[in-house]
């Protein structure tokens, strides 16, 4: 009886301890997360935008090259992340658009689908918000220039009236005499 309740003990302690990684086409991959759960990607979102200087480099050239050995939905989601999301240094949202649009929707998870659907529409509402921006930009530049012009044309034409009166002024003094 002892033996059995040592071995149950020692049973109980072993199931109890976590098992971190198994192997997986994808590479490794947490035993105790679905590789579809939404909360995965939202912890891959904030890792992505928390991410700075050396580690965000190292990080980019792990993803791509992932993403070279394992063209699934998930690696490529995973780089599309960290090329639309991440910090500036490697934001490069037309890249993470083409992978999106190029990704086989079929074999990726339910939260994968969800996810490339909603940052590929965030991604081209920021390319059309930057695209109005830009267009903006100009039309304010040219206003500008235009302000500019009528200013210059304005201060022209004071100086020619204020030339006029200068000459009109000394005939009504002679015009008095």
């Amino acid at each position: 009886m002892r033996k059995i309740m040592f071995l149950t003990v020692c049973f109980l302690v072993a199931a109890c301890q976590p098992v971190t990684v198994q192997r997986h086409d994808d590479g490794p991959v947490p035993v105790t997360l679905r590789v579809d759960d939404a909360a995965y990607w939202l912890e891959e979102w904030y890792r992505v935008t928390s991410l700075q200087g050396d580690q965000l480099e190292q990080t980019l050239k792990t993803r791509e090259q992932e993403f070279a050995e394992h063209r699934s939905p998930r690696t490529r989601l995973r780089l599309a992340l960290l090329l639309a999301e991440g910090p500036p240094a490697v934001r490069d949202q037309l890249r993470a658009l083409a992978l999106l649009e190029k990704m086989d929707t079929a074999s990726a998870s339910a939260s994968g689908r969800a996810l490339a659907a909603l940052l590929g529409q965030a991604i081209r509402e920021q390319v059309v918000a930057g695209d109005k921006i830009k267009q903006l930009q100009q039309d304010l530049a040219q206003s500008a220039q235009r302000v500019k012009e009528l200013e210059r044309q304005l201060q022209e034409l004071t100086n020619i009236e204020q030339s006029i009166q200068q000459r009109e002024t000394p005939l009504e003094g002679k015009e008095k005499q």
